[in-house]
C-alpha cells in the first residue's frame, strides 16, 4: 500500500469510530440524568451540585455524553484500530484480534470502575472535608463533572497496560527484561505524568493516578513475562 492508500485507510477508521461514537454519545445523552447521579456517587451527602451560568447544565451534560459514549465504543473504537494496524501484521499475528478488541474494551471499563468505586469514593470526602466545618463545599457542575471525566479516563487508559503489554510480548516487539531494566526510569515518567494530569498538586490527587500506574506496571511485567513463557519469541517469528 502507498501512503495516501494508509491516509485512505486512516480516514476511513477515524470516521467509523467518529460514527459509533456519535450514536454512542445520543444515547449516553439521553441518560444524562442518570449517569449524572452515578457521577455524584462520591460526593458526601451534603454537599451539592451547583452551576452559575445557563450553559453550564448543557456542557456538563455535553461531557457525560461524550465520556458515556467513549465507554460505550470502546470495543469498536480497539476493533478499528486493530484493523488499521493488521495489514502489517503476520497470519499468526492476526489470531491476538478478539483476545486485543475484547481485552482492551473489558480492561478500560474495569479502569474507569476501579475509579468511580474505588479510587474517588474515598478521595472526594477526604478532599471535600479537608478543612472540616471551617468552609462549607460549593461545588460547579462543569468543574465537578470534568474532574471525574478525567479522572475515570486516566485510570481506564492505565488499566489498558496489561493487555497491551501481553499483546507486544506475543508480537515480540518487547519482552519482560527490558520493561525490569527500565522499572525505575517507567516510575518516574509515570509520577511525572501523574503530576501533569492531576488538577491540584496535593498528595491524594497524585496518588490516586501514580500509585495504579506504579501496581499495573509491575503487573504487566508479570503478563509479559507469562506471555514469553507461553510461547517463545523466537518460535513465533521463524522466517519462512
Amino acid at each position: 500500500m502507498t501512503l495516501f492508500d494508509h491516509l485512505e485507510e486512516l480516514r476511513k477508521r477515524i470516521f467509523v469510530v467518529l460514527g459509533a461514537w456519535f450514536v454512542t454519545a445520543s444515547i449516553a445523552f439521553v441518560f444524562r440524568e442518570f449517569l449524572l447521579e452515578w457521577f455524584k456517587g462520591p460526593l458526601p451527602a451534603n454537599v451539592t451540585l451547583n452551576f452559575k451560568g445557563m450553559l453550564e447544565p448543557f456542557m456538563a451534560s455535553m461531557s457525560i455524553a461524550a465520556f458515556g459514549g467513549v465507554v460505550l465504543a470502546a470495543p469498536i473504537i480497539f476493533w478499528q484500530i486493530w484493523a488499521f494496524i493488521a495489514p502489517g501484521l503476520h497470519d499468526e499475528e492476526k489470531k491476538y484480534a478478539t483476545p486485543f478488541i475484547a481485552g482492551t474494551a473489558i480492561t478500560f471499563a474495569l479502569g474507569v470502575l476501579f475509579a468511580r468505586y474505588v479510587a474517588l469514593p474515598f478521595a472526594v470526602p477526604f478532599l471535600v472535608g479537608f478543612l472540616g466545618e471551617a468552609a462549607e463545599a460549593e461545588l460547579m457542575i462543569g468543574n465537578y463533572v470534568s474532574t471525574m471525566v478525567l479522572y475515570m479516563s486516566v485510570l481506564g487508559i492505565i488499566f489498558e497496560m496489561p493487555v497491551i503489554g501481553f499483546l507486544l510480548a506475543r508480537l515480540g516487539i518487547i519482552n519482560h527484561a527490558m520493561l525490569t531494566k527500565y522499572r525505575r526510569y517507567a516510575i518516574v515518567i509515570g509520577l511525572c505524568i501523574a503530576a501533569v494530569i492531576t488538577p491540584t498538586a496535593d498528595p491524594i490527587n497524585l496518588g490516586l493516578i501514580a500509585i495504579p500506574l506504579v501496581l499495573l506496571y509491575e503487573l504487566t511485567i508479570f503478563v509479559v513475562r507469562f506471555a514469553q513463557r507461553r510461547v517463545p519469541i523466537s518460535d513465533e517469528h521463524v522466517s519462512p
